[in-house]
């Protein structure tokens, strides 16, 4: 069921406020009584609303019932990686009923169409998604495979003919006839805008360090994809040379930021000193020479990230710049608060800078986006809590 405008309208109040009443929700959106009655018997009995045990005292002293967010419908989310799938089922309130991540190696084509449908039944047959109904999957997945090969392994070779079609061709899911797909950025900074700092912000520049970095840009409460869907795409903006020792060095005067800030270059720098790193495992780390090289790499990728928030600042007026990815959390704090005191060092005046916080969905960003994305083409986009009705 795919709502009309006044059906948003009153949905997107028990997002905002999880419990009312038929006449709160009338006073907020101004309709009448009558029409909202009708509003929300019809998301009662399309699974997207449901009535509370408990009353309350209504206006003449009358029991007036409540409703709130039903858990009966899901959205699922895919991400397509380049070395992994993700998959998560998500309710309206947010909730993440169940999430799984399958590591499966470099996906070339023939890896992806042997495993896909595979894993998606795999998951899909959980004993937790038993009673609930399907109603939207989304697909987040790299738009550019084809992008930085040279950062690839030898044996890691992209697939000329892939695409993003393609791997929406691979996944079926039951009783849903359109699956949405969009690049890993975006989808990230759409969950981040649904369920994390969208709540709050209605513009912010999300930043996502993953095994590249990528982003996504939210300009009034809308996910800004651009004219050719790549806004935000901050892999190659230039930055100063690595500091590091163990960096190769170009000979440019700049290079691209995803060279300093991104798991890669986190990765490389450890590899070329022999160290092996569970990303997952870093903020319990013991070893000194790996604490050094984690430490080594904050400092380098932070200066990279400074010049870039001045980039960005320079450009657009935003009111919060949100840093998120699938370093632990205590790892994202140190490289805000060096980044933070690198910035300190350049000329500002002029520009107006904002905070720089951290995101709320880790690791699962991409994932919980793409479940985002049939929620916002079915419900609308999310409400703010300065959201004019």
């Amino acid at each position: 069921m795919r709502l009309d405008e006044n059906q948003k309208r009153v949905f997107n109040e028990f997002r905002l406020n999880k419990r009312a009443s038929k006449a709160d929700v009338s006073l907020k959106v101004n309709l009448t009584h009558p029409a909202v009655t009708q509003i929300v018997r019809k998301l009662c009995e399309s699974g997207y609303l449901k009535e509370d045990e408990e009353k309350r005292k209504g206006p003449r002293g009358q029991p007036a019932t409540i409703y709130s967010i039903s858990d009966k419908n899901i959205f699922v989310g895919i991400h397509v990686g380049r070395s992994r799938f993700e998959f998560v089922a998500v309710e309206l309130t947010g909730n993440i009923l169940k999430s799984v991540s399958v590591a499966v190696g470099f996906l070339q084509q023939e890896k992806l169409k042997s495993l896909s449908q595979q894993e998606l039944d795999r998951f899909l047959a959980a004993e937790e998604l038993s009673e609930r109904h399907i109603v939207g999957v989304g697909i987040s997945t790299p738009y550019f495979w084809e992008g930085w090969q040279s950062l690839l392994p030898p044996n890691n070779v992209i697939d000329q003919s892939w695409s993003s079609d393609l791997v929406t061709s691979l996944f079926k899911v039951p009783d849903v006839d359109n699956l949405i797909v969009e690049n890993d950025g975006s989808s990230a900074a759409l969950g981040e805008l649904t369920f994390g700092t969208g709540a709050i912000h209605k513009d912010f520049l999300y930043v996502n360090i993953g095994t590249l970095i990528g982003g996504g840009l939210v300009i009034d409460g809308t996910l800004r994809t651009g004219t050719h869907g790549n806004s935000a795409a901050l892999a190659p903006f230039p930055v100063s040379q690595s500091h590091l020792s163990t960096a190769q060095r170009s000979g440019r005067p700049f290079e691209p930021l995803l060279r300093r800030a991104s798991l890669y270059s986190l990765t490389e720098h450890a590899n070329r000193q022999g160290l092996n790193l569970d990303i997952a495992s870093l903020d319990t780390i013991t070893c000194a020479a790996t604490i050094q090289c984690v430490d080594e790499w904050i400092e380098d990728c932070s200066s990279a990230l400074a010049q870039f928030l001045i980039g960005v600042w320079s450009l657009i007026d935003i009111e919060s710049i949100v840093l998120d990815g699938a370093l632990p959390k205590v790892v994202l704090h140190k490289i805000v608060d060096s980044t933070l005191s690198h910035v300190q060092s350049f000329h500002t005046e002029g520009i107006i800078t904002c905070d720089v916080k951290l995101g709320e969905l880790g690791s699962m960003a991409q994932s919980i986006g793409a479940a985002c994305l049939p929620m916002l083409s079915m419900l609308g986009r999310p409400p703010t809590m300065n959201s004019d009705h």
